[in-house]
């Protein structure tokens, strides 16, 4: 147990075993500490303008100029990367590096897709990934494919392709409507903050279904699939069909960008084109997206592929495009309505866009933090409520709220 999890379980302890009316304890049993939550500000993020109708991209994305595209360069570093403290253990041996995802109309393959632009009369490509939102219409990609450095300006005509191959756009195309990215990347061009999200003018979410969203997840030890459209190095890569690679974390980029700086994960040979590109961990979460690498500059650091780390910089982003919709909550497991006993447990389950947590209240005592099984330990006899909402990663509560009363009548000695 992290020295994080046992100040939580001895603070719940406290809390709930402070009323003299029913000296109670709630401690997580066997279930992992609830994921961390804060509400964020907007206020670093900036915005493209308004797209009013999708129509001039509409004419102007032809086949013949998404497969002249070219990949969009992603942010070079200045210095070599630096192994961190982590060291040996930093990535696991599971990692086995590129593979061809498959069917690309499937799900969850059909939700990774290619980002095309205009920057000053050329086209470029990136790629992105759609990830659940409230709004139905959220991509995320890399800030380097929303606003161009080189011209201090807005990239144009924004088209997302889901699944695309070799020309094809089995689901249509999908025009922004406005873009946005972090103030440190418009401002300083920082790599730890090269994050864009695209809001597209039609809900994509509801034809092809998304990826959730992980923010604050401890990287030591954390594998990926990333995703990306490539098109160097060539061969193999042309850009023109999508790619994956299953990789492990390996440490922190403290040499380039600022805090909290860039993940790096490997083997993973997909460099320019796939910026923007996926990392997917705990089976369907975004929790980070490719931004650069140094094997032009340092040829023994190919492989190795670095994305920003998502946390407030990137939660912002995401609800400034609308964030989640509400959390679900709902009761698994539960003591009958008249326990003998001092020590219940529950357990519930939900929903939701981000890593999932929940929030719980006994009797009139403070409302806390809390994980998926509960015990309440402690219990005095008579009567007692238990109140849950579901909670995510951006302070976003449930609508429904479950109430338990439970009675305790201890046996006669």
């Amino acid at each position: 147990m992290t020295s994080g999890a046992i100040f939580l379980f001895a603070s719940l302890l406290a809390i709930l075993s402070s009323s003299s009316n029913a000296a109670a304890g709630v401690v997580t049993d066997r279930a992992a500490p609830p994921p961390a939550v804060s509400k964020v500000g907007v206020a670093s993020v900036r915005k493209s303008p308004v797209v009013a109708s999708p129509a001039s991209s509409e004419a102007f994305w032809t086949r013949a100029r998404m497969l002249s595209a070219q990949p969009a360069d992603s942010p070079r570093g200045a210095n070599p990367f630096k192994v961190p403290s982590f060291g040996s253990d930093a990535g696991t041996s599971a990692a086995t590096g590129d593979f061809l995802p498959g069917n690309v109309t499937a799900f969850p393959q059909r939700i990774q897709g290619r980002i095309f632009f205009l920057v000053g009369g050329n086209t470029y490509s990136c790629s992105g990934t759609v990830v659940d939102s409230a709004n139905l219409n959220v991509v995320f990609t890399a800030g380097h494919c929303v606003f161009d450095l080189a011209t201090g300006s807005w990239v144009e005509n924004i088209a997302f392709v889901p699944g695309y191959e070799n020309g094809e756009t089995p689901y249509g195309i999908f025009y922004g409507s406005q873009w946005i990215t972090t103030r440190q990347w418009v401002e300083s061009g920082s790599n730890s903050y090269d994050i864009g999200v695209v809001m597209l003018s039609s809900p994509i979410q509801n034809q092809l279904g998304s990826r959730q969203i992980a923010f604050d997840l401890n990287p030591k030890n954390r594998e990926f699939t990333i995703f990306g459209y490539p098109s160097r190095p060539n061969p193999p890569y042309d850009g023109e069909f999508l790619r994956g690679c299953k990789s492990a974390f390996d440490g922190f980029d403290s040499s380039n960008g600022s805090t909290p700086f860039p993940m790096a994960a490997g083997p993973c040979l997909m460099q320019q084109g796939s910026s923007g590109g996926g990392w997917i961990t705990l089976g369907n979460y975004l929790n980070s997206v490719v931004s650069y690498g140094y094997c032009d500059s340092a040829p023994t650091l190919c492989g190795i592929i670095f994305g920003p780390y998502f946390s407030n910089s990137a939660k912002s982003l995401y609800v400034q495009a609308g964030g989640s919709p509400a959390p679900t909550v709902k009761l698994k497991k539960a003591p009958p309505k008249v326990v003998h006993k001092r020590k219940v447990v529950f357990t519930f389950a939900g929903s939701s866009a981000t890593l999932l947590g929940f929030r719980c209240k006994l009797d009139r005592q403070r409302t806390v933090d809390c994980s998926s099984k509960i015990s309440i330990t402690r219990l005095s006899p008579g009567r007692h409520t238990l109140k849950v909402r579901a909670i995510d990663q951006t302070g976003n509560l449930s609508k429904k709220q479950i109430v338990r009363k439970f009675r305790v009548v201890l046996p006669r000695r």
